[in-house]
């Protein structure tokens, strides 16, 4: 019931400047020529009346009836939707990368390998899990070489450090580039002692964090290309590139594509990475809405951790009217051409 010792309208002012405008009670005071202790009151009566209603979104939770849906739709062993209304790509990118990070704590297990790739949010990931945890002996493999760009996140030998130091157990480094400037190089690095090494452990992994990489349309000036445009582009031409799981170019209907650039790569082979028990995958975002169904298609990820905004655009594309029903089945050659966007 409102209060008569206060005008409706100027509270209503004063709740859209405190929350919207996020004024504090000071400024919001001086502004309207009021006490801040009335403002203070005018704030808990908007509140007790039904003017403001605060409502919180718990980031720890999953909507159920989503994740239900794509672990249905794509035949995952799991899947968690995070419920929330950020509009930060980035924030909401790092509150997945947290609710991954919780749910393989409780699911990765001890005396085990793991791989890791690179990209901010495996980062995210490796910086949001426990440094108390349970599990030990647990030894961590790179899943691919390193990268030339300076970020943090592309640092894999160090995230590789640190995480293990997390999970108590050995790290694994690389010391040759994700990507070869030739076949014949890639040959050479491969003939290596350690690296050999490396390719028995990839047969070996137990479990795997893995992302997916946005369309190459969004690194070029990081522009968000609307989906539903995008998707006309990718009917058009089922062998263009969607985005990438460590690298390796996928297209929509989730093949791999194979041409000179992905085999020059020096990463965990597309075979190894189906003999995996455990792939955990993390990814959100509308720049990534079209990668996340090619990945999924792949039927590579076991376990899929996403927002609601990501989830509901997933599926109002493979909805939307005109969409080609049969692509996700369809029979594609595995040396399929790769057109440069």
């Amino acid at each position: 019931m409102l209060d008569e010792r206060y005008d409706l309208e100027t509270m209503v002012q004063v709740a859209k400047m405190y929350y919207p405008q996020n004024m504090n009670q000071q400024e919001i005071a001086k502004e309207l020529g009021l006490s801040r202790s009335t403002v203070s009151m005018m704030l808990t009566k908007a509140r007790e009346c039904g003017i403001v209603e605060i409502s919180i979104c718990d980031v720890t939770d999953n909507d159920v009836e989503q994740a239900e849906r794509l672990q249905k739709m794509f035949g995952l062993a799991a899947c968690i939707v995070v419920p929330t209304s950020a509009g930060d790509s980035k924030l909401v990118s790092k509150i997945v990368a947290s609710r991954a990070a919780e749910y393989a704590e409780q699911h990765l297990a001890s005396h085990s390998t793991l791989g890791i790739a690179w990209g901010s949010s495996c980062y995210d990931f490796m910086q949001y899990f426990p440094k108390n945890s349970h599990l030990i002996d647990v030894n961590v493999v790179p899943l691919i070489g390193g990268s030339k760009r300076v970020g943090s996140e592309y640092q894999l030998n160090e995230m590789v450090r640190a995480f293990a130091e997390k999970l108590r157990g050995i790290p694994t480094f690389m010391y040759v580039p994700g990507l070869a400037d030739s076949v014949a190089d890639k040959a050479l690095y491969l003939k290596s002692m350690y690296m050999k090494e490396i390719y028995h452990k990839w047969k070996n992994l137990d479990a795997a964090i893995i992302s997916v990489g946005a369309p190459p349309d969004f690194y070029i000036g990081n522009n968000v290309i609307d989906p539903f445009e995008m998707l006309y582009l990718y009917e058009q031409n089922p062998a263009r590139t969607v985005g990438d799981i460590i690298a390796r170019r996928i297209c929509y209907s989730g093949q791999f594509l194979h041409e000179d650039y992905d085999a020059r790569i020096i990463g965990i082979e597309e075979d190894d990475l189906r003999q995996i028990k455990h792939v955990i995958c993390l990814a959100s975002g509308k720049h990534k809405v079209l990668s996340i169904i090619g990945a999924l298609r792949t039927h590579i990820i076991d376990v899929l951790v996403t927002d609601s905004n990501t989830a509901s655009l997933i599926f109002q594309i493979l909805e939307h009217k005109g969409h080609s029903a049969g692509l996700a089945g369809k029979n594609m050659s595995d040396t399929l051409t790769y057109r440069p966007l």
